[in-house]
């Protein structure tokens, strides 16, 4: 909380943000569930997931989505019937691997432009920031009973290394995730 205080303290325009240590704390199957804990963010759902993310009352695809201050492609299909959106689906993005996420809900001249609802830059763990080495492992199940077939309890797993040298001048990073879920989803065209 201090963390995301300080971030708005310092800042010239509109920004909120979420760390590492919010994230954990709440059990979100993904990255747009925890940016839901944000005001002014809402998330839509897809087979009971959150999916896309909407900020201020614009629709997900207006906003722009960066992973350290780069640009995110978010191109995807939708139903499989060739239409698609150019809303970014933070499904994909395990919350694992995620030291911060800070939402500029107003321009500034050193963040990219391009979202009219809001900036969404996702921060990712970064092996200098941390002195030696440093592991976490957690595991979880997700009980699920809107699935039509396979099992009701789904398995989660995650883990996250770092290591550095002594004077912080070398250092590896590596996030592993693997989810699986069964669901099924009903359409008619």
């Amino acid at each position: 909380m201090e963390r995301a205080m300080d971030t708005k303290r310092e800042s010239a325009g509109v920004v909120d943000a979420i760390s590492s240590e919010d994230i954990g704390k709440f059990p979100d199957t993904n990255l747009a569930e925890s940016l839901q804990r944000i005001t002014g963010v809402c998330i839509s759902r897809n087979n009971g997931e959150g999916a896309e993310v909407t900020v201020r009352g614009f629709g997900a695809a207006n906003n722009m989505v960066t992973l350290n201050g780069r640009t995110m492609p978010a191109a995807q299909t939708a139903n499989g019937d060739g239409g698609g959106s150019r809303a970014f689906d933070f499904g994909n993005i395990a919350s694992e691997g995620i030291s911060g996420v800070h939402v500029y809900k107003t321009g500034k001249a050193n963040v990219t432009t391009g979202g009219i609802g809001a900036t969404i830059n996702v921060l990712t763990a970064k092996p200098l920031d941390t002195d030696g080495f440093k592991a976490s492992v957690g595991a979880k199940a997700v009980h699920d009973t809107t699935n039509r077939f396979g099992d009701d309890v789904t398995p989660e797993a995650s883990g996250l290394f770092s290591w550095s040298n002594d004077d912080s001048t070398f250092g590896i990073g590596l996030t592993l995730s693997h989810q699986q879920r069964d669901s099924a989803m009903t359409g008619a065209f």
